[in-house]
């Protein structure tokens, strides 16, 4: 069966992005704009965490062969749960692994803002049922996948208290709002990490290991990664006085970082990263892991609906 032409499974977050619930959701304008390009579609909406991994994984196994598109409908953690289980089955299925269908409707959009998918949701309707099914690498972190950026240290910290805070922030004024409010009183731990490039150790303000070439609402800050080469670019932020920090995360946010003092840009395709204490990694906008961690170039590990 053709993937374009079975049935498609919407996982909805019912209150992604900011706070929408069911009327109005971009998932039913996805579900009215894919019924009337006469596409079958079932859509499920999540109670609670866990339940877009729950929900892809069983419609999967119980259903084989039925569906060849899972879009996921939130933010990127909702996504993250969606490509990580589909991943997990493709080793298995191969390309009778269903295709991932993006509907943007989060805080950030971060891999639909890397694939220049950030649309809206009868547009990227159209995308899932006209469009191909390219495939995507993903990044794996003691043994989870993460679609755009896994990040430790100072980044990590960002993104917890963007994922906590209640202000009506998106994308990178999110960020960049983050940011100012952790820096001050945040302290670089000291970081070991080995891989294709060899060893590096010291004290590290960031390490952020990158599937895509942006994060946090588009920040490009890592501009050669590509999600179809096999490896996970390194972007590595020496500690230095918080004035010039503050001036190289300014240059991080306007892609001008390459050439800046303390500023180290690597690629490999493994890594593994210890600390002098237990630091959390967080990818998607999701916690996923905390060192000692491996990360991982997962090659075309998923497939996406892309324009055709």
């Amino acid at each position: 069966m053709n993937g374009s032409t079975r049935d498609i499974l919407i996982i909805a977050n019912p209150v992604s992005g900011r706070g929408r619930r069911r009327r109005g959701h971009p998932a039913e304008t996805a579900t009215r704009a894919l019924r009337e390009a006469a596409r079958q579609v079932e859509l499920r909406y999540t109670q609670a965490g866990g339940d877009a991994e729950a929900f892809t994984r069983s419609a999967i196994v119980e259903s084989p062969g039925r569906f060849g598109c899972v879009a996921a409908c939130g933010g990127d953690g909702t996504v993250q749960q969606v490509a990580h289980v589909l991943a997990d089955l493709r080793a298995e299925l191969g390309d009778e692994t269903p295709a991932l269908g993006l509907i943007p409707a989060g805080r950030c959009n971060d891999l639909a803002s890397a694939l220049g998918l950030r649309l809206g949701p009868a547009e990227a309707a159209r995308v899932i049922a006209e469009g191909r099914a390219m495939a995507l690498d993903l990044g794996r972190v003691n043994g989870r996948h993460y679609c755009t950026v896994a990040t430790m240290g100072f980044d990590a910290a960002v993104s917890r208290f963007v994922d906590g805070m209640k202000m009506p922030l998106t994308g990178t004024p999110a960020y960049l709002y983050g940011a100012l409010r952790v820096l001050m009183r945040y302290a670089s731990p000291q970081v070991s990490m080995e891989g294709d490039f060899g060893s590096r150790s010291g004290r590290l303000f960031m390490v952020s290991t990158a599937n895509t070439a942006t994060y946090g609402g588009a920040i490009p800050v890592a501009p050669r990664a590509s999600p179809t080469d096999g490896l996970l670019d390194v972007c590595i932020l020496d500690d230095a006085p918080k004035l010039r920090l503050v001036r190289t995360l300014l240059k991080v946010i306007a892609g001008k970082h390459e050439e800046r003092k303390g500023v180290h840009l690597l690629r490999t395709r493994s890594l593994h990263i210890t600390a002098d204490r237990p630091l959390e990694l967080w990818a998607d906008g999701e916690r996923v892991a905390e060192t000692p961690a491996k990360l991982e170039a997962a090659a075309s590990a998923i497939r996406i609906f892309v324009p055709g």
